[in-house]
């Protein structure tokens, strides 16, 4: 596709190219804007789920290492099992 897209953009006038290249980028800046947001959302929600999972185990999470979160977490997970 890109080979296609660079002949096309050949045969154009220079001022034209440089319009098309400047959309075709930001539409490509759009995309990896979008992926980072659903990035983002997605470990908010895992966030969110483990914040509510230890709760629902009894922690108080705000006492609780990084190193103890994961622990409980991983320890709810085989139980699970």
């Amino acid at each position: 596709m890109e080979k296609e897209e660079e002949a096309r953009l050949a045969s154009m006038p220079a001022w034209r190219r440089d319009i098309l290249r400047k959309k075709l980028e930001e539409e490509r800046e759009q995309k990896r804007r979008k992926e980072q947001e659903k990035l983002k959302r997605e470990e908010e929600e895992k966030e969110k789920e483990q914040s509510e999972k230890l709760r629902t185990l009894g922690y108080d999470e705000t006492k609780l290492a990084p190193w103890q979160r994961q622990i409980i977490l991983k320890k709810g997970d085989i139980a699970k099992h």
